[in-house]
């Protein structure tokens, strides 16, 4: 009999064909299941998560630069120093050093109102860092330059970290109201230091345990899963991750300013309020 004379019998010959063909991979694979189904085979290598690291982090990669760098600074010999290849250059962050901040100025009361919030920062000493009313002080250095003190300024160095100062003036001497150091690209917070005046600073408690970490997590490295009071530390208000080789420390203590008026020495008992973000392996906290 020949198919050709049988088109309708071909045509489902072919059907038939066809439709085992593509059924093949999926009987193959039904038939293996059936066959591995009620048989444990252990792995060889099991999978472990990977601990993260400071590598893993960019803030801390940036840290790592800044701290890399001036150490090799200071262990290079005088000769080498005028040779090698300069990666990272500070800021100082002196009033004459730095320019007018705009944007940066709004970006760092916004971070301190954030840490407020949070607890990071104590609230009192925010609202005077914070306390922008024009004053009308100004500071005349001694090559005769003006400086408005109504004014932020701010100065940023080679890896892009910005400083932020807002300045004031106490027994006719400038002083710093607050500094804040971002990561200009993230706006990361990595130091905090404000000064107050008087004895109300002493009672200020320092920021709990949650507001540390809280200060981790605007950092992004909450996920370091570590964070802990260092142990037989020094430090009163402190967390450490051993797997970033990070420190977090919080501080207020008093302080005597010195500066000079004329040739006149003036000094100026205050407070200042640090809080920090830092590189430390453990063999570096102190115990």
């Amino acid at each position: 009999m020949s198919l050709w004379n049988h088109p309708r019998l071909t045509a489902a010959l072919c059907t038939v064909a066809v439709l085992g063909c593509a059924a093949a991979p999926a009987v193959f694979l039904a038939a293996a299941d059936a066959a591995s189904l009620g048989r444990v085979e252990t792995v060889a290598d099991p999978y472990v998560a990977p601990t993260p690291t400071a590598d893993d982090y960019y803030i801390l990669r940036q840290l790592a630069a800044r701290s890399r760098n001036a150490e090799s600074e200071r262990e290079q010999r005088p000769a080498e120093v005028l040779t090698a290849p300069k990666m990272y250059i500070g800021a100082s962050a002196s009033l004459q050093s730095m320019q007018y901040a705009d944007s940066a100025a709004e970006a760092a009361e916004n971070a301190l109102r954030q840490l407020a919030e949070t607890g990071a920062v104590p609230a009192a000493w925010a609202a005077e860092a914070l306390d922008t009313a024009e004053t009308g002080e100004s500071y005349t250095d001694w090559d005769g330059k003006y400086y408005s003190l109504d004014a932020t300024y701010c100065v940023t160095d080679s890896l892009g970290f910005v400083t932020v100062r807002r300045f004031g003036m106490t027994d006719n001497a400038l002083f710093t109201r607050y500094s804040v150091t971002m990561d200009s690209r993230t706006g990361t917070v990595v130091e905090a230091w404000l000064s107050m005046a008087g004895t109300d600073a002493e009672n200020t408690p320092l920021p709990t345990e949650t507001a540390l970490r809280s200060f981790a997590a605007q950092a992004g490295l909450e996920s370091l899963g570590d964070w802990a009071a260092p142990a037989d530390s020094p430090y009163g208000c402190a967390l450490y991750s051993t797997n970033g080789g990070a420190l977090i420390t919080a501080s207020t203590h008093p302080y005597t300013y010195q500066d000079y008026v004329g040739t006149a020495p003036v000094s100026s008992d205050r407070w200042y309020y640090s809080l920090t973000l830092q590189l430390r392996t453990e063999d570096q906290l102190p115990g």
